[in-house]
């Protein structure tokens, strides 16, 4: 079980002391959080262990983090549909 949730401000920290800050897009089975790292539509998997919970700051919050990702019309990340429903993507 996972200590992240969608929507959680993060701070990855890699191996070799590299990272950004980003936002939980979802939670994977396998214990992977799937973070997104810009405002793009993809997320990251990463291994919890280098994700810290942060409280997001003014310019976070004004990131748009994920594209439409966190908006309550937008379904769960899936190449197909988003091409299809996202105006941005192509869709209608």
């Amino acid at each position: 079980m996972s200590d992240f949730a969608k929507g959680d401000y993060v701070k990855f920290v890699g191996m070799f002391g590299d990272g950004g800050v980003g936002r939980v897009a979802s939670v994977g089975g396998n214990g992977l959080v799937f973070v997104c790292f810009t405002a793009g539509c993809t997320a990251e998997a990463c291994d919890p262990i280098c994700l810290k919970p942060v409280k997001p700051s003014k310019r976070m919050l004004e990131t748009p983090f994920g594209h439409h990702r966190f908006d309550a019309s937008c379904p769960e990340y899936d190449p197909e549909c988003c091409a299809a429903y996202c105006p941005e993507k192509g869709g209608e």
